[in-house]
């Protein structure tokens, strides 16, 4: 697969080209799944992959056949498992592959994991809220993101009215506990989740936090046509830009002693839902973020082969699966921006 040669085409749809390639050479003959990436990793990547697809007309059916038809059995089978917060990223990525190829099993499948995270997941500790995963009573951020963000897509796909409500009022629900939660930070950015007091942690205010909840607050405002959800999605939005950069403008999550297999996910969400955003508020100074991101980290952060370090500043040291579907998530978001 190469674009190198097709007039008209943007640098940075080149870039993503041969990110795809470089992550086809690291996927599983068996699961379909990629090296150096764990199992909610690849939710992610297969939804960038998708957006590529989108993108550039290019088919990615046959990548999400082979994904559901390999791993549909695997954890509590359908894409479900005791972490609510991994359940609720495979439901998206399913309900995404469903928007670009039509198959009515994955919506299915996203509607069967919505309904498993409210029935296992949601209880009154805190005053409601939906727990991190099953036998660990912690109420964090992600996850109830994930759960508004989930409820309020899957009610924009619900031809029944009834149906629409159920969803949309399951997101506001979540919405307005997050909100008096006290999660969000006086910086508009959401810290990490509660403390066993039911106060907020003051733990990390890490980029996919506030991605996917500006992610949750465009679908509300598109839902709702309420102007709230836009402003405090922008309020979010242009927070992590300032506060969750370094002083060059470039994302950088805090870390530990090393990354993992975690932190090198979470710059490609927030970069991700960045963009979609965009598309409604159309701010110049976003696009100029996200193009400036997109050139250092392709400038500084890959191998010769297109496998990605996390550190988009660079320098270069080793690859991941993970890492390098996030890149692909920030080549898809510059190559959006007009």
């Amino acid at each position: 697969m190469t674009m190198d040669s097709v007039p008209g085409m943007s640098d940075y749809v080149k870039h993503a080209t041969h990110i795809v390639v470089a992550l086809q050479s690291i996927q599983s003959p068996v699961s379909h799944l990629w090296q150096r990436a764990g199992w909610w990793n690849a939710a992610n990547i297969m939804e960038a992959l998708i957006d590529y697809g989108r993108i550039t007309g290019a088919d990615m059916s046959g990548m999400c056949k082979h994904i559901y038809k390999a791993n549909r059995h695997k954890m509590q089978g359908s894409f479900r498992n005791w972490a609510y917060d991994d359940s609720g990223w495979w439901a998206l990525a399913w309900l995404k592959a469903y928007d670009r190829y039509h198959n009515p099993k994955y919506l299915k499948t996203a509607e069967k994991i919505f309904a498993y995270m409210l029935q296992n997941g949601w209880d009154d500790r805190c005053g409601g809220g939906m727990n991190w995963m099953r036998n660990h009573p912690y109420k964090n951020a992600v996850t109830n993101e994930l759960f508004i963000l989930l409820a309020a897509r899957l009610a924009a796909h619900q031809t029944d009215t009834a149906r629409r409500t159920y969803y949309l009022n399951q997101s506001l629900k979540c919405y307005n506990w997050l909100q008096q939660s006290g999660m969000r930070n006086k910086d508009f950015l959401y810290n990490d989740g509660l403390d066993k007091n039911c106060n907020n942690n003051h733990g990390i205010t890490w980029t996919y936090n506030q991605g996917v909840i500006i992610a949750a607050e465009k679908e509300l405002y598109t839902l709702t046509h309420n102007e709230t959800y836009l402003q405090s999605a922008r309020q979010t939005a242009i927070a992590c830009m300032r506060k969750v950069s370094d002083a060059d403008t470039i994302l950088t999550d805090r870390l530990g002693k090393d990354a993992g297999l975690d932190c090198p996910q979470f710059k490609g969400i927030y970069i991700r839902q960045l963009a979609e955003l965009n598309t409604v508020l159309n701010d110049p100074a976003i696009s100029r973020f996200i193009i400036r991101n997109a050139n250092v980290a392709w400038a500084n952060a890959q191998s010769p082969g297109h496998l990605f370090d996390f550190k988009w500043q660079g320098p270069y040291k080793d690859w991941t699966g993970v890492a390098t579907g996030a890149a692909l998530d920030l080549m898809n978001a510059a190559a959006m921006q007009p």
